[in-house]
């Protein structure tokens, strides 16, 4: 029964540390950004009547952009650690990360597109 407790301790330890990285990234001001963009863009979708599916659709193209960026700041800082001045490979791999999100953010633009469409 003792292992039961320890496993659940474990979990929540590990929980802690996912919700701190969380509230981290809402002191990046590109994060908080982005998370208001995540509100207006919902905006139009609430009035074209989006169904379960177009929401999970639109949550999952949000995550993927969020998600980049946490990891993107996480390389960034990373970079900047390792690295205080400027070194070409550092700009290259900080470029790299950035890159990803662009990637992302390209891609949650047309998911987006496609949801408004869909709805005209």
């Amino acid at each position: 029964m003792a292992s039961i407790w320890q496993f659940v301790a474990g979990r929540w330890r590990a929980f802690r540390f996912v919700f701190r990285g969380m509230a981290l990234m809402f002191r990046e001001h590109s994060f908080v950004v982005q998370t208001g963009l995540v509100v207006l863009t919902g905006i139009p979708g609430y009035f074209l009547r989006f169904s379960a599916l177009d929401w999970a659709i639109f949550a999952l193209a949000w995550g993927l952009i969020l998600t980049t960026e946490t990891l993107n700041t996480s390389i960034e800082r990373l970079a900047d650690r390792v690295e205080s001045g400027y070194d070409e490979a550092i700009r290259d791999v900080k470029d790299l990360a950035a890159g990803g999100v662009g990637w992302a953010a390209t891609a949650g633009l047309m998911v987006y597109i496609i949801l408004i469409i869909k709805h005209l």
